[in-house]
């Protein structure tokens, strides 16, 4: 796949959405879509916060992967880090946590559209929260939540630590990978961190440099 900058394709709208798009043909089960962003040197926060290495153009790709979605996947960690609020009308928000504890974001859960999922074995949830019970030793089972949205396009919005277990349980169709033209240092983790992942091969599907010099990249995993 060739790596094309706007000279090749002027049209902004039609990049990103060529970008995005979801194939015509996927297996019956959820659909599941990695977005991250990286520096160069493999940093995946500054601060704490991803949003400090994105641009206006992973902005529009994020919105955009979001609009061809029917539900959205994230830590706890990232939910209030990244301070989540609620999101569009038709898309429903998971969040994944090994305790029921939402004080660090309580109004996002005011929402019907955003479910609180944990371990069967943890306490009771607040009242008035949308809960999903999946997996046991105080660990989301990954696999039961996504068995639970088949047919549907999810995106798995991190942090890294889902999105390690995400790879490595073989979860994962598609990686969005945005690369900021950024060298942090540092000891953030990368973003994609935990145990060795599915050791399935990728593909390039699509790419794209924006007159910033940052990088986007659509990765989908090759069929067995």
């Amino acid at each position: 796949m060739r790596v094309l900058d706007r000279d090749h394709c002027p049209d902004f709208d039609v990049l990103v959405a060529n970008h995005v798009a979801v194939p015509d043909s996927r297996s019956s089960g959820a659909f599941v879509r990695l977005n991250m962003i990286a520096s160069a040197d493999g940093g995946s926060a500054v601060s704490g916060l991803s949003g400090g290495l994105g641009n206006g153009t992973d902005h529009a790709v994020f919105a955009a992967l979001r609009a061809a979605a029917d539900a959205v996947v994230v830590g706890m960690g990232t939910a209030v880090a990244e301070h989540y609020g609620p999101p569009r009308d038709g898309l429903q928000l998971y969040v994944i946590a090994s305790r029921p504890d939402i004080s660090g974001n309580p109004g996002l859960f005011e929402s019907d559209r955003v479910t609180l999922v944990l371990p069967d074995d943890v306490g009771h949830a607040p009242d008035g929260v949308e809960v999903l019970r999946a997996g046991s030793d105080k660990t989301v089972d990954l696999a039961k939540l996504l068995g639970g949205l088949a047919g549907q396009v999810v995106m798995a919005e991190g942090g890294p630590t889902i999105a390690g277990r995400l790879a490595a349980a073989g979860l994962l169709d598609e990686f969005f990978l945005t690369v900021s033209p950024r060298v942090i240092g540092g000891g953030t983790a990368r973003v994609v961190h935990g145990p060795d992942a599915d050791p399935a091969s990728w593909d390039l599907h699509h790419g794209f440099v924006d007159d910033d010099g940052y990088l986007f990249l659509r990765y989908a995993r090759r069929p067995a």
